[in-house]
């Protein structure tokens, strides 16, 4: 037999079939023989297994979003990466590179139709009469104990008890216990990696909480003022001031003031906000769990969590951020009600819903949700007696929702116009002439709210940074993805969860495109807030399925610590531009918006403190300036307005005692008039870094 030359081992060194004939899935090279008659195990060729695609589809969409983010704002160019970033990741799923989880399975039982009858017999009619008791706009012992009897007696109705096996094992472990007292402590590095999650998220939110943002706006003065009747005694149920207000926040607020003594501040008017939505991420990784893996779940609350689209509407310390707080733990009861067939969710859910619908206007929306959430499911399945029983799951939710929403329905119905008054004005001409035709108006405010994530947030400065994207790059970048992921899984298997979530946004997204008469006020971080709860999610299956997709092709320790490498640098990357845009960017545009009435309030605090009288503080009034009223609170004095006008400066003669007067520093008229009235008084120049808000404080001594 002839002996092979060089040439012909290099052939067979470099031959296509042995580099490229294995699959590309297969993690051990196949035995190739070569010419020589010797069998040999070729080296696998590195490009056969790298996910270029996948990874090509990824940076696309990130210099995509990078082009979008200002200074750059170049859409054209934005808006052929992100095309060429959508082929590519159609790509890499017709190549099976980049793979998608499957939906959990539903059960296949029906839902409980059963009920106890007796406590049905005290429901309906305390239905009723809690109603008619919530009459006035007052909550009152009476009322609320019927209210809570009628909670009561509709769980006794309609909630299944646990199983007796399951009480049966809960028994026997404490009995065990009880025998035998022993504490067993086991390392879970999954808990401790979804409790390092949640405190990075509750570091973001309360971080700094009393000096991000710093000064307070009117609409805070508003809102101390109604928490102040609520602890002098007067409990509305709806609160008309500025348009109107559902209530939660003002009595979150007023337990912690009376019993947690936070006091009665800006900082507490933040501090409610930020713990609830740091409660709601709880539900944020149910919810992720539930509709993809405990890795979607761990993603979506950390990416929810450190984003500063709901850490600057937590933060201004206003009731907005009530609408993503209640809306991830209604979905997760909903999904997993439907999936499991559990009726005691269908009842959580509802309550949950009327919860909401006293937290903030904009939640409204959310019962449309709920019912086009039903709808898909229900369009997606076979019509059988499981499906059937849907319905009947949707009207208990429905009910437990109504239950929870008494108050509110009962001053619905009696004070109809203030009720409706923000929606109306909004949607309709009640204020203004509305500036087109509705149509027109409607699909410019849909497309402006839809691409809200990439483009631009809108123009409210106090809960945003106006002329950016509501998403950092890689959010946004990977929730591009995570939407052509969801709409080529659904093209696929129909599965009813992904069309929900991509239908959800849209419509969660309504009560700012609805602003028909004011589109300048559109999109809304606030009145769009509901709909960042399943944009994260969306964003979190983009960014697992990515990792779970290399992790896959990782057949070494070295690559799979890549792909980890990855994942935290995502992370990492994600949560420093968050952080700067939330407790950087945020807080400086801010402060320029703002007037400084907490300096000055400072300075109102510190006189009062010396001199020993709150009635000797005054703010000579000019247009235009700050609101006097927060001079006031900030000094520690709710409820009580510092204005006083130039020409009645003279009624202050008759006050004893020092006096302290505010003036702003360009007002040569009150200064020319208080040193006509007390030459005897001194002045304090007060700078302030913001252009035009300095201000002098006129200091009268006692008189001997």
């Amino acid at each position: 037999m002839e002996e092979p030359s060089l040439l012909d081992y290099l052939k067979s060194k470099l031959s296509v079939r042995s580099l490229f004939s294995h699959s590309e899935i297969s993690t051990k090279p196949a035995l190739v023989e070569t010419s020589i008659g010797e069998t040999h195990t070729p080296k696998v060729f590195f490009l056969t297994r790298l996910p270029w695609r996948s990874l090509l589809a990824l940076i696309l969409a990130l210099v995509a979003q990078r082009l979008l983010e200002p200074p750059a704002e170049n859409p054209n160019s934005g808006v052929y990466f992100y095309f060429a970033s959508g082929c590519m990741l159609i790509y890499a799923l017709l190549k099976k590179e980049w793979r998608i989880q499957p939906h959990r399975i539903r059960d296949d039982k029906s839902i409980d139709l059963t009920i106890h009858r007796t406590p049905l017999f005290f429901f309906i009619p305390l239905l009723f009469i809690s109603f008619l008791a919530f009459n006035g706009n007052r909550f009152t012992s009476l009322n609320v104990i019927l209210w809570i009897a009628t909670l009561a007696s509709g769980l006794l109705t309609f909630w299944l008890p646990e199983k007796k096996t399951d009480w049966e094992s809960k028994k026997i472990k404490i009995l065990s216990f009880i025998k035998n007292p022993i504490i067993s402590f086991r390392f879970d590095y999954w808990k401790v990696l979804v409790l390092a999650a949640f405190l990075i998220s509750a570091w973001f939110h309360l971080n700094q909480l009393n000096t991000i943002p710093y000064n307070m706006t009117s609409d805070h003065t508003e809102k101390l003022l109604d928490v102040n009747t609520i602890l002098n005694g007067q409990f509305s149920i709806f609160f008309p001031n500025n348009a109107g207000r559902e209530p939660i926040h003002f009595y979150l607020t007023a337990f912690f003031v009376k019993y947690l003594h936070t006091g009665l501040n800006f900082f507490t008017l933040k501090l409610t906000m930020a713990l609830a939505f740091l409660l709601s991420l709880v539900y944020v990784y149910k919810l992720g769990n539930e509709i993809g893996s405990h890795w979607t779940g761990l993603f979506a609350m950390l990416l929810l969590g450190f984003a500063s689209w709901p850490n600057m509407i937590a933060r201004v310390g206003l009731r907005v951020v009530l609408a993503p707080v209640f809306v991830a733990p209604v979905l997760f009861y909903l999904f997993r009600g439907i999936r499991q067939s559990r009726r005691n969710d269908f009842i959580l859910a509802g309550i949950l819903l009327g919860l909401g619908l006293l937290g903030y206007s904009a939640f409204r929306i959310m019962p449309f949700v709920v019912v086009a959430g039903v709808i898909i499911y229900l369009a997606h399945q076979k019509f059988n007696r499981a499906t059937r029983n849907t319905w009947w799951a949707l009207g208990l939710l429905a009910l437990f929702a109504l239950v929870i929403f008494l108050p509110l329905l009962r001053f619905s119905f009696e004070y109809p116009d203030l009720f409706g008054f923000r929606a109306l004005t909004r949607m309709t001409d009640a204020e203004r002439q509305l500036p087109g035709e509705v149509a027109k108006i409607f699909f410019s405010n849909y497309w402006s709210a839809a691409t809200m994530p990439f483009w631009k947030d809108g123009s409210t400065w106090v809960i945003s940074i106006p002329g950016r994207p509501a998403l950092d790059v890689y959010s946004a970048g990977l929730y591009f993805l995570g939407l052509l992921l969801l709409l080529y899984r659904w093209i696929r298997s129909r599965s009813w969860q992904d069309l929900f979530l991509l239908i959800s946004i849209p419509v969660l997204m309504l009560p700012s495109i609805l602003s028909l008469a004011f589109p300048d006020e559109n999109p809304s971080l606030s009145r769009a807030g509901g709909a960042s709860v399943p944009i994260f999610l969306i964003s979190a299956i983009g960014l697992e399925t990515l990792l779970a997709s290399l992790w896959s092709r990782a057949s070494r320790i070295f690559t799979k610590a890549l792909v980890v490498i990855v994942g935290v640098l995502i992370l990492a990357i994600s949560a420093f531009q968050n952080y700067d845009i939330a407790l950087k960017q945020y807080p400086e545009q801010y402060a320029r918006a703002t007037w400084n009435t907490t300096q000055m309030g400072e300075v109102a605090k510190n006189f009062i403190e010396t001199s020993g009288n709150a009635d000797n503080v005054w703010v000579v009034g000019v247009p235009h300036w700050v609101d006097t009223r927060l001079v006031a609170i900030s000094a520690g004095y709710v409820g009580r307005d510092y204005a006083i006008w130039p020409q009645d400066l003279e009624t202050t003669l008759t006050n004893p005692g020092a006096k302290l007067f505010l003036v702003k520093y360009d007002d040569i008229t009150g200064m020319e008039r208080l040193e006509m009235l007390y030459p005897q008084g001194f002045s304090i120049y007060h700078s302030n870094p913001i252009e035009g808000r300095d201000f002098i404080a006129y200091i009268v001594p006692p008189s001997l």
